[in-house]
């Protein structure tokens, strides 16, 4: 499996979390053939939750006057376009246009049929409420809690979420979104007092292992740099950097 294929599952379950923010209303959304656009109007200074990506440089030199008309009509002072390894030309187009690269996250991938089973030794629970997990992230980032309390919000989320407990409390967790036969890892994190124990990594060998037994066949993620050692050691390789070129309105 080629990077670029990695590449391209990861933005498609991108793609499908950032929709399921938004039918929880999180987010709202603007879509063109081969463009995606999502904001959130309740915190408009918040650039790096107004992002769009595209698929091709056509599709994005079509779609541009209407996605630009779709922020500042909600008032969104400044937005981000994702750039992925080999999009040069839409890098090229957007430059034209007034947008300057901001920052870059790393994308990691892997085709589970190139990595051992190995299975978590600390014991992980399977949870289908959201609860543990929203805690955790809000206290691991001290942030953004209404953001993060919309995945308490009913229907279930289809997600696969593990939680590791020690003595009935919670100290990491992390779920994967499906898409077709790729898993997406997200809200993978741990309490501050237990880390260096490894125990996001035991998570991400549950992720994994239950991905296989699912009968998928990719895992995809977006890196932090604090978790991009613990991906290579798991198996994760670099698929290049994701850039984010800004446009302030």
């Amino acid at each position: 499996m080629t990077d670029a294929e990695l590449n391209d599952r990861l933005l498609t379950n991108v793609i499908a979390f950032k929709h399921l923010q938004r039918e929880r209303g999180m987010l709202r959304h603007f879509g063109a053939p081969g463009l995606d656009a999502f904001s959130l109007p309740t915190h408009p200074a918040e650039s790096h939750f107004q992002q769009a990506c595209f698929r091709t440089t056509q599709a994005l030199a079509e779609g541009l006057p209407a996605l630009e008309d779709f922020y500042r009509r909600q008032g969104i002072p400044a937005w981000r376009v994702a750039v992925l390894p080999g999009q040069d030309e839409g890098a090229r187009l957007l430059g034209a246009h007034g947008y300057r690269p901001d920052n870059r996250l790393p994308a990691m991938g892997l085709a589970l049929a190139d990595i051992p089973d190995e299975r978590p030794t600390f014991p992980l629970v399977e949870t289908e409420s959201q609860e543990e997990m929203v805690a955790l992230n809000i206290r691991v980032w001290g942030k953004w809690d209404d953001l993060l309390c919309v995945w308490n919000q009913p229907p279930r989320l289809p997600v696969h979420t593990l939680v590791a407990r020690e003595q009935g409390r919670a100290l990491a967790c992390g779920f994967s979104l499906d898409v077709d036969d790729t898993a997406g890892v997200y809200m993978v994190v741990t309490l501050p007092e237990a880390r260096g124990r490894g125990l996001a990594a035991e998570v991400m060998k549950g992720l994994l292992s239950g991905a296989r037994a699912r009968g998928l066949a990719a895992s995809v993620l977006q890196a932090t740099e604090q978790g991009r050692s613990v991906y290579r050691k798991l198996g994760y390789r670099e698929l290049g950097d994701w850039v984010n070129w800004a446009r302030v309105a």
